[in-house]
């Protein structure tokens, strides 16, 4: 996750919660009113609770045991982040009391297995209180500072967890000595725009740009985040190409 998300979420939401994954909130936040010198604030508000099962996946629909499920959610004034961890058939359940913000949002699910990607996807409620969630995770992708290669990117890929988009895939690129590493992202289809790229961490924060070139020390490994929007029903295909200039 990204460092300043997993720092600032128990400060700062409902706003960070909705912005860490890249966009800002897209739902309307309580607004906490002044209350008169002397008097006590008003209790908040009770929560409703919510269950949330189903099952976890890896990219070829297998269920994978051992996968953690948390519900980061907002309730009675702070954030909390309930877990569980799914059975050997990939299932699990999960049960919470929140405060949904705004309109509709209910959660975010956060998805960890050692090997993929974190997975994240918004819960937004239309009146129920049970919600029946598959998450299909992805491996790891790595390639070396100079190589080049093709991402493809399915329709069911979660939010981005970082700042250049809805939805954000990633590949993490190794190096392995001090230099200077240019990369820039292609789409395959040439009538695609060309989408925002975001690089983290340099010198310990995010920087953007497509094509980007950034100073690298050896040992990094770099997070480059390709930019998309949401609502793609195919799966989208990418040229990440590198360039390393040793230092």
């Amino acid at each position: 996750m990204n460092t300043f998300c997993r720092t600032a979420l128990p400060i700062l939401l409902p706003t960070v919660l909705l912005a860490c994954d890249g966009r800002g909130p897209t739902e309307p936040t309580t607004v906490t009113q002044p209350t008169a010198a002397g008097q006590p604030a008003p209790p908040p508000p009770p929560g409703q609770t919510f269950n949330v099962a189903g099952v976890v996946t890896d990219e070829r629909g297998a269920p994978m045991a051992g996968a953690v499920v948390t519900m980061a959610h907002w309730v009675g004034g702070h954030v909390e982040f309930p877990s569980v961890s799914t059975d050997a058939t990939g299932g699990y359940a999960i049960s919470f009391t929140a405060n949904p913000l705004g309109s509709s949002f209910v959660a975010r699910a956060q998805v960890v297995a050692e090997g993929y990607e974190e997975y994240w996807r918004s819960l937004m409620g239309t009146g129920g209180t049970t919600f029946t969630e598959t998450f299909r995770l992805h491996r790891v992708t790595r390639m070396t500072a100079g190589d080049a290669m093709t991402l493809s990117v399915p329709p069911d890929t979660g939010e981005c967890r970082g700042w250049v988009a809805e939805v954000c895939p990633i590949v993490r690129v190794v190096v392995p000595t001090d230099g200077r590493l240019r990369i820039e992202v292609i789409p395959s289809d040439g009538s695609a725009p060309t989408p925002p790229v975001e690089v983290c961490c340099v010198r310990g924060s995010e920087e953007y740009g497509n094509p980007i070139t950034v100073p690298v020390a050896a040992g990094v490994e770099l997070e480059v985040k390709v930019g998309m929007p949401r609502g793609y029903t195919t799966i989208q295909s990418f040229r990440v190409m590198t360039a390393f200039e040793a230092s």
